[in-house]
């Protein structure tokens, strides 16, 4: 049977939601035991500053073999201009924050969650009427613009998000992409 060692955090709730991409280190039973483990901390967690949720899964994914994470937690008020992401990571997920011409790369911290791992670096940035995220996971090339894919910007995020699977895909490891789009002042998940 094979099994992804990537897991995806997709929780919403009133003007807010958590996304995040997780990958176990390596392939197969061990890396997704690892990346389940995460999962299951983050999900029961999601309501938790970045931070903590960080320091949580560093504690209860020492027992595995340890996986890298990125999270962004997004918050809207009723009005749009107050949208907030905020961000963090510890590894080699993928982030970019697109909003209309502007591009941000979000700062990673190197490390491995379960493995003495540092504590993450969280940034606040603006999320915008024209915001979308990209995360992915190694199993992604990291050789990509959105220049070559501006033509889907108008696509619903679940078709975004497959299409940069299909294109940029490596076929010899796990590969996860999740896109998150504003709707209406709000983040609309993959």
């Amino acid at each position: 049977m094979d099994v992804n060692g990537d897991a995806v955090v997709l929780k919403q709730w009133g003007e807010g939601a958590l996304v995040g991409v997780i990958d176990g280190l390596g392939h197969g039973q061990l890396a997704y035991r690892a990346a389940q483990t995460a999962w299951q901390y983050v999900e029961s967690h999601f309501d938790q500053p970045l931070e903590a949720i960080f320091h949580g899964v560093e504690r209860t994914c020492s027992a595995t073999r340890g996986v890298v994470m990125a999270l962004a937690r997004f918050a809207c008020s009723p009005s749009p201009s107050v949208c907030r992401v905020t961000f963090a990571s510890i590894g080699n997920i993928e982030a970019h924050l697109f909003d209309g011409p502007q591009s941000v790369r979000f700062m990673v911290r190197r490390g491995v969650l379960g493995l003495h791992a540092p504590s993450p670096v969280v940034t606040e940035h603006p999320w915008g009427a024209r915001s979308m995220l990209v995360l992915h996971s190694d199993g992604v090339t990291t050789r990509w613009r959105w220049q070559d894919f501006r033509h889907l910007a108008e696509a619903p995020a679940t078709v975004i998000a497959r299409q940069l699977l299909r294109v940029l895909a490596q076929d010899t490891d796990d590969a996860t992409v999740v896109v998150v789009k504003n709707a209406e002042g709000r983040a609309t998940l993959l």
